[in-house]
């Protein structure tokens, strides 16, 4: 008896997905209610992150140049984060919070662990490069950028990215509705008689 040979699978899996047509809907939902949906449209960043040149460490914002002078140089004012500090003026340091502005004139951080402050006054154990411990406005995304693409899974950390942004709601699509059927003499459901020859359906609670 003559059978019929079988397809390869690949042949198979590639006749079903290109019959398969991708859902047309979309819907809108907050971005904090949008775990495991697919973007529907790209995001792109309206902003630079950081949106301004901000410190990574508690400690003292300075002029490299002042640090010379072996004498303590002047606090002359204090930034904890989410507050903008007045220019720096030559001589002086500003106290500073770790993602606070890091204010005009300032062109390095040291962290309070390498200072040692007296009254009014604070001395350094440690001499910084320019740039140090300064996060640059738009060194994580560059405004314009695009963050996340369409048909991007949105993760936890994809959200995370949205929110970074400033995107409060995404469109995603719409989610895919399945119907399951499940035939067979044999099934009964948990809680029914179980007749002779009969099992149980699980892999309805299963699918």
């Amino acid at each position: 008896m003559n059978q019929r040979a079988l397809r390869p699978y690949e042949d198979a899996l590639a006749e079903l997905l290109a019959a398969a047509a991708p859902v047309a809907g979309t819907e809108s939902l907050s971005t904090m209610q949008a775990l495991d949906r697919v973007l529907a449209r790209p995001i792109t960043s309206t902003i630079d992150v950081p949106p301004m040149d901000n410190t990574q460490m508690d400690g003292y914002a300075v002029r490299v140049a002042d640090l010379a002078e072996a004498r303590g140089l002047r606090i002359a004012q204090r930034i904890p984060a989410g507050h903008v500090g007045s220019p720096l003026e030559p001589g002086t340091v500003a106290r500073i919070f770790t993602g606070a502005t890091v204010p005009p004139g300032a062109d390095a951080v040291i962290m309070q662990e390498q200072a040692e402050a007296d009254g009014d006054r604070v001395s350094f154990r440690h001499l910084p490069a320019v740039g140090e411990w300064i996060r640059r406005r738009g060194e994580d995304i560059a405004a314009g950028s695009t963050v996340l693409r369409a048909g991007d899974r949105l993760t936890p950390q994809a959200l995370g990215l949205a929110a970074s942004v400033g995107v409060p709601s995404l469109e995603v699509h719409r989610r895919v509705r399945i119907a399951c059927f499940f035939t067979g003499d044999e099934l009964a459901m948990p809680g029914e008689p179980l007749a002779p020859g009969a099992i149980y359906n699980s892999n309805r609670f299963v699918l």
